[in-house]
């Protein structure tokens, strides 16, 4: 534990030459990371959460100052979205690789113990949740170790449904809460009930549950390597996404250029 713990302490320093846009992000990699995740969590810490900055992050960052709380209270913050990465780099951050929810998701849920660990999953619907639990199931999981729920709208306004969902994880015994009912609601409600949940690792993965279950389809690795996942993202859901990558994405060069200027 000497090892984790120092390699936490580092996470948390706050030296400028580590932080862009206000932000210290951790250096540790994706295995270590999975690693870290399967470690039993200190008894009396609550919720460890672990937030993936992409640029859409970036944006609402500017202008949600309850994205910002959870983002400050995180326990891990890496690096998602090409645009953001490159940045970093530029910025002489130190960082080996992007660790990202769709990565990070696969291979937790791989190494996950049917015997020490009690997952619950918040989806966006029950195809989703049904198929995580499968999935679970046919390795030996048992079936009253895997949580879910399908959040009704703006859940996240909801005290009493709140304080539900809050006492419903923590009765679960819950080791590992994942959430993917996207940005910022994901980060908001954990970060604000990060005390009543029990301690659990937090984390808030977006469409990772999706592409895990097939209900949609990740980027092929070319694509990835190219920086242009967020096209083929647009592509599959332009309704949803097309505003947010060709208007509001616009947001992430006037933090670019506030970052500089700090």
């Amino acid at each position: 534990m000497d090892d984790v713990y120092r390699r936490e302490q580092k996470d948390m320093m706050t030296d400028s030459d580590r932080a862009i846009f206000g932000i210290t992000f951790s250096r540790t990699s994706l295995q270590q990371l999975v690693d870290d995740l399967l470690r039993p969590a200190e008894p009396g810490q609550g919720a460890r959460m672990v937030v993936t900055a992409n640029v859409d992050h970036i944006v609402q960052l500017r202008q949600n100052a309850g994205l910002r709380a959870a983002y400050a209270h995180a326990w891990r913050r890496t690096i998602d979205g090409s645009p953001v990465y490159l940045y970093a780099k530029a910025r002489g951050l130190g960082l080996t690789e992007k660790v990202t929810g769709a990565d990070l998701f696969p291979l937790l849920m791989a190494r996950f113990d049917p015997v020490r660990h009690r997952p619950f999953f918040v989806c966006a619907d029950e195809t989703i949740a049904s198929g995580l639990k499968e999935w679970l199931v046919a390795r030996d999981m048992p079936a009253e170790a895997i949580g879910y729920v399908i959040p009704p709208f703006r859940f996240e306004q909801d005290e009493g449904y709140g304080e539900w969902l809050a006492e419903t994880i923590r009765t679960h015994r819950t080791t590992h809460l994942l959430f993917g009912v996207g940005c910022p609601k994901s980060e908001i409600w954990i970060d604000r009930h990060r005390d009543q949940v029990g301690d659990v690792y937090a984390c808030a993965v977006g469409a990772a549950l999706a592409f895990f279950t097939g209900g949609l389809t990740r980027a092929p690795r070319l694509v990835r390597r190219m920086g242009f996942e967020w096209l083929w993202r647009a592509l599959q859901e332009p309704n949803r996404l097309l505003k947010r990558y060709f208007l509001h994405s616009w947001g992430f060069l006037a933090a670019v250029v506030d970052d500089l200027r700090q």
